[in-house]
């Protein structure tokens, strides 16, 4: 009989006084007004997107991404988005992250993001990237002629682990049915680009922050250094050159949370200097020009 009971009051949410059992509350605010916030921008967005890109799929993926970004302002996090949409590239950790620094949400190509802006070159077949671990079988010889110059077999019986520690990050593209020069960068390279060229990275170890991308994902701007030095002997568009260009400006002072396999890790921490009551309260439903703060520079 006790089991019978049981099963009626699972049927009917019931309890044993036999009132319902109520629900638990849960509080919607935060994704209704992060969607009304969306929404009353989609226009800005799906405007700037390219035809090819489905504009539903690409603002469901702006949704949910939103929740990571509470804390920044709506002008860092508009402008963020607008990037996305300008060169066609979802926001979803792969092509792009949108990361939370402080109050500023920061664009952020990733090495797939380029690789899609170079597939759009109507001479290019295919681009393709892979990691070579250290019990893998390759090979490389320069001086031979393409595409016996460079093999990768990996071994697929054995797992990650057991494959050994990733030693080349490389890259090549076929352009009109003929492979194009084999990109291959070793760990020591990655380090050397990142010590010369990346003034996040600079910066960060200066003040002992430790948070630029380089240190927060050291394999993700790996592969992207290599995908990028592809883009040197491949046909490259007006657009991914402009990419580059924005994401070279942006390595200039952005320091970044970790960005862990392209997935984006909020900061919980307060930026030095900030003071929280400057803080606009999140969510809040903005409109076009509603005065809403504009984000400063980057720390």
């Amino acid at each position: 009989m006790s089991d019978l009971k049981g099963r009626v009051q699972q049927a009917t949410g019931g309890t044993d006084d036999g009132q319902p059992e109520q629900a638990p509350v849960t509080d919607l605010a935060v994704s209704d007004t992060a969607l009304q916030w969306l929404q009353s921008r989609a226009t800005y967005f799906t405007d700037a997107l390219p035809r090819h890109v489905d504009k539903a799929h690409f603002m469901s993926v702006a949704l949910s991404v939103m929740p990571n970004l509470e804390r920044c302002t709506h002008a860092s996090v508009h402008q963020a988005f607008l990037a996305c949409a300008r060169f066609g590239l979802e926001p979803d950790g792969r092509q792009a992250a949108i990361i939370p620094y402080g109050e500023v949400a920061t664009f952020q190509p990733m090495y797939q993001g380029l690789i899609e802006l170079m597939y759009r070159h109507p001479r290019i077949d295919s681009v393709h990237f892979g990691w070579v671990r250290e019990r893998d079988q390759w090979d490389y010889t320069p001086t031979e002629p393409s595409p016996r110059d460079f093999f990768h077999k990996p071994r697929v019986d054995l797992t990650e682990e057991e494959r050994g520690p990733v030693i080349l990050a490389y890259a090549f593209a076929w352009i009109d049915g003929r492979r194009s020069q084999v990109i291959i960068l070793n760990r020591s390279q990655a380090e050397q680009i990142r010590n010369k060229y990346s003034k996040a990275y600079k910066k960060a170890e200066r003040n002992n922050t430790k948070d630029s991308p380089w240190h927060t994902d050291f394999d993700a701007m790996w592969a992207k250094s290599c995908v990028l030095r592809l883009r040197k002997v491949v046909p490259t568009s007006t657009e991914l050159a402009e990419l580059v260009e924005m994401d070279d400006d942006l390595d200039d002072t952005t320091s970044a949370p970790p960005v862990i396999r392209g997935t984006v890790l909020a900061r919980d921490d307060q930026a030095p200097g900030e003071d929280s009551a400057d803080r606009q309260p999140w969510p809040t439903t903005a409109t076009p020009g509603s005065g809403a703060r504009e984000a400063g520079e980057t720390e």
